[in-house]
């Protein structure tokens, strides 16, 4: 099985969820102190505990966000994210390191279902070509591209591209013809 470890979070991105939680904790401590109805309060505990609990969750899982294969499926373990897909689906061959910024073609336009926060970037997004892209974002400078199927890619962000795309580049060598 082969494996590619993703970008951990920098510190800005830390930083984003570190702000999120204080700003979920300010305001479930806010409507605690205000005279409001017990049954409201608890309402909003209901609330509020689960969602911090879900941002200390992906916190905790990006700093082990990895892709893997074998020669039946492509695994990309993200939080919240995580898929499978037929290896007959992944184009190796066309893996490739993008730049995000300087290539905008590639860059997200839409957040169709996910999570966009300062230096960290996870979920399904359009990008402004017209693809939807399965994202793990931590660095927009080196990320590597793998094409799914016509209209799908993902992109994820690795510490050494070059590495990780060799790896890629070796199983389209490996990979058995579609029956």
């Amino acid at each position: 099985m082969d494996l590619i470890a993703l970008t951990p979070l920098d510190s800005g991105a830390i930083n984003s969820f570190v702000a999120v939680l204080l700003g979920l904790l300010a305001l479930t401590i806010f409507i605690f102190v205000k005279p409001i109805p017990s049954n409201a309060k608890y309402l909003t505990l209901g609330i509020m505990l689960p969602l911090m609990a879900l941002f200390v969750f992906i916190l905790y899982q990006s700093f082990s966000s990895t892709v893997s294969w074998d020669n039946k499926q492509l695994q990309v373990n993200i939080p919240l994210y995580s898929n499978t897909i037929d290896i007959n689906q992944v184009d190796f061959a066309q893996a490739r390191v993008v730049n995000l910024i300087k290539e905008p073609e590639y860059a997200t336009k839409w957040r169709t279902n996910g999570l966009g926060l300062p230096g960290y970037s996870l979920g399904w997004f359009s990008l402004n070509n017209g693809v939807k892209a399965l994202l793990s974002v931590t660095e927009p400078k080196e990320v590597i591209l793998l094409p799914i199927s016509q209209d799908r890619v993902i992109l994820v962000s690795v510490s050494d591209a070059d590495e990780a795309l060799a790896k890629l580049h070796a199983s389209a060598m490996t990979k058995e013809p579609i029956d």
